[in-house]
């Protein structure tokens, strides 16, 4: 059973019937720095323990993944008796662009179940409050117990990789309630109105190419609502050469913002080019979504200039 808030602590984030997870506090860095000292528990993490007791508060006094991303590590906590028992919860990756969930308990509570229940009501909580699209998790390639934990949530092994300097199995889980399909272009309007024309007449999110043969439209939907959406015109520009595209439209309501879905709109999009032997997809950025675009592989083509209306943009680029 998961719900939220629903303890007798009202510091309670994640609940299940044996247990339920809340923030750290002052008083954890005692269990970080009991759980790090056994060498069992961190055999395959890479971590080492603290240096002494005031390391392991000072460590909890700066942890700032809540404020920073809204997410991070929690304590697991066990109902019947309050008993500190590790932590487990989500991290945000930005050089991967990825949330991992991830969990560790003293050895005592090893063998009892804790960490599958706990680590489930948190994928749970990822993808029904959070609304991720998908989560991964890692483990050293010799932790054959976190392997197990990690499988039992029906994560999927993707590949064997580096993770730190460690060899390491990466898995992955999909969020069954996100779809992600071609639409057509009247089905983008929903979330091009609001996030790209708010307060502007409807028939202003009509575009002229939109309904060309060759102009393709990606949507995400959530529990069959859109929620994003990102449209492909086939379009040259004079100073590029090759078989170009332009991408246009590309949006993400409010809500579901920060959740990973403008990359999946704009990968499926560069596949489906990719297959239409198309070499070069080019469009003009918001200064905002400058930095989204660099780090997927795109590069910034001259100086900033102003769409009348919109705002100041930079033309980019990235060959396919």
């Amino acid at each position: 059973m998961l719900s939220r808030n629903n303890t007798n602590s009202r510091q309670a984030i994640i609940e299940t019937d044996r247990l339920y997870l809340r923030a750290f506090t002052e008083g954890d860095g005692v269990h970080f720095y009991k759980i790090n000292a056994d060498p069992e528990v961190i055999q395959y993490t890479g971590d080492v323990p603290f240096e002494d007791l005031a390391s392991a508060h000072k460590f909890i006094a700066n942890y700032d993944a809540y404020v920073k991303t809204g997410i991070g590590r929690w304590a697991v906590i066990r109902k019947s008796d309050h008993e500190f028992l590790g932590w487990c919860g989500l991290k945000y990756h930005p050089e991967e662009r990825v949330v991992d969930i991830g969990f560790r308990f003293y050895r005592c509570y090893w063998g009892q179940g804790y960490a599958t229940e706990i680590a489930k009501a948190t994928i749970t909580y990822a993808f029904d409050e959070l609304k991720y699209p998908f989560l991964v998790a890692h483990a050293h390639l010799d932790n054959s117990a976190s392997h197990k934990v990690i499988k039992k949530c029906d994560m999927l092994f993707v590949k064997d990789f580096d993770y730190d300097g460690l060899p390491a199995k990466l898995y992955r889980l999909e969020n069954s309630k996100y779809d992600l399909r071609q639409i057509t272009s009247e089905e983008t309007w929903p979330v091009r109105h609001p996030v790209l024309r708010k307060g502007r007449p409807l028939e202003d999110v009509y575009m002229e190419a939109d309904e060309k043969e060759s102009t393709f439209h990606v949507g995400m939907y959530y529990n069959e609502n859109i929620i994003g959406v990102a449209s492909f015109m086939k379009d040259a520009n004079s100073i590029f050469t090759g078989t170009q595209y332009r991408l246009r439209g590309m949006a993400v309501l409010p809500a579901y913002q920060k959740r990973g879905i403008a990359e999946l709109l704009l990968k499926k999009g560069e596949k489906i080019l990719r297959e239409r032997k198309c070499t070069l997809l080019w469009f003009n950025s918001r200064i905002i979504a400058v930095h989204f675009y660099l780090n997927l592989g795109y590069k910034k083509i001259g100086a900033e200039f102003n769409i009348p209306l919109i705002g100041p943009h930079y033309l980019m680029k990235k060959e396919l």
